[in-house]
């Protein structure tokens, strides 16, 4: 609490040792509400999520009232922000939001008649969002106005999917009132077409994640494979080959080249290695991709061909010169 010190005159009487010609009074000053200092955390095609980081400023009792483009979204209390830490909106208080726009996010705190205001965040949401779907989610179709059980997914898939309501319709831009959102369309992979419906075994996932699963899955289906000098085919290629193609599938271009595959992205520590990253060694005469779990796929020799091997055998392909993280 500020203090602000204020001299009054006393009325006049004798000056002696013991009273002052002037007494200080102090007046506590009445603080306001700590402004929220919010961030962004992702924005997804229909869903945006938020942090605020000053929490440990506010008193209990304090609340947090979200707005999107001058609308009221929702309200937030103290104790539920500090179990969880995430602001997560789905709609501007009218419409459900919709893909590749921009949208204006304030927070106002709010505590015993004082309240505080974030300046506005300026965010767009992407153009997809990607799910995880957990093995054996349960598929359907949609026939005749009606879902119908389909089959199940067979392993972890992150396609991209757009939200939907029990009558089959897609629900971006759509009223609150009306609509619903309780199934997913699958746009993209195996399951295209079909539809899961959201729970337990269905979750958003950011979209690098989407993209590393798709590239890593794919360089591993190559194992087995032949290896072949400055081959460029699937299961029939050289180092660079393999890990170009496998980039190609998300339409990054990285070159058939061991040597300019070290150069793009960004370099990382092999303590901080993420599956999707670029191993390169032997003189920048050999690249090998981590694919998660300890593992990694690399075209190695005529001899041995494309192999999945653990991380440590790397090491036996000689120095690494960097390890790269191309998205």
């Amino acid at each position: 609490m500020s203090v602000a010190t204020v001299l009054a005159c006393t009325a006049f009487m004798p000056v002696s040792d013991s009273l002052p010609l002037f007494a200080a009074i102090t007046v506590e000053a009445e603080e306001g509400v700590a402004v929220p200092t919010v961030k962004k955390k992702y924005a997804y095609s229909n869903k945006i999520e938020l942090t605020i980081s000053n929490l440990s400023k506010y008193s209990s009792g304090t609340s947090f009232e979200v707005y999107v483009g001058g609308r009221y979204v929702k309200k937030y209390g103290l104790t539920s922000l500090k179990k969880k830490n995430l602001v997560e909106i789905f709609h501007d208080g009218n419409k459900y939001l919709k893909s590749n726009t921009g949208y204006s996010v304030r927070v106002k705190a709010v505590n015993k008649g004082l309240s505080s205001e974030s300046s506005a965040l300026k965010i767009k949401t992407e153009d997809k969002t990607y799910y995880q779907i957990k093995k054996n989610a349960q598929l359907y179709t949609f026939k005749n106005g009606a879902f119908k059980k389909s089959s199940k997914v067979k392993k972890l898939a992150m396609p991209s999917c757009v939200l939907c309501s029990s009558k089959g319709k897609r629900i971006a831009g759509l009223s609150i009132k009306n609509c619903d959102d309780d199934y997913l369309l699958i746009n993209e992979g195996e399951y295209k077409g079909k539809y899961v419906k959201a729970g337990s075994l269905v979750r958003r996932t950011p979209q690098r994640n989407a993209k590393i699963k798709k590239v890593v899955d794919y360089a591993a289906s190559m194992d087995g494979g032949r290896y072949v000098y400055g081959g460029a085919k699937y299961r029939a290629t050289d180092c660079s080959g393999l890990t170009m193609q496998a980039y190609n599938q998300i339409g990054v271009n990285i070159t058939h080249s061991v040597r300019t595959q070290a150069k793009k992205g960004k370099s990382v520590s092999m303590k901080n290695i993420q599956a999707g990253d670029l191993i390169i060694c032997n003189n920048y005469g050999h690249v090998a991709m981590y694919i998660g779990d300890g593992k990694i796929v690399h075209a190695m020799s005529s001899y041995y061909g494309i192999k999945i091997q653990p991380l440590n055998r790397i090491s036996y392909c000689g120095k690494i010169n960097t390890i790269r993280r191309i998205i």
